[in-house]
């Protein structure tokens, strides 16, 4: 059975960006899905995917 969250680390690793600035944009909101889990935080999968599908985070320049 496939997990259903990601944790940060393992969203880090798939979008091939450090555990950092996975963190910070989740403190911003730029990455959707987010979930609390006590002091834990945890991503939706099915809600990350479906907004990397749809072009996840725009450029500005690209306007």
């Amino acid at each position: 059975m496939e997990k259903e969250f990601f944790t940060v680390r393992s969203l880090a690793k798939y979008l091939d960006m450090s555990d950092q600035t996975t963190y910070k944009l989740a403190r911003e909101g730029a990455i959707p899905g987010r979930v609390k889990v006590g002091r834990s935080v945890r991503f939706n999968k099915k809600v990350v995917m479906d907004w990397l599908q749809q072009g996840g985070a725009k450029d500005d320049s690209e306007n």
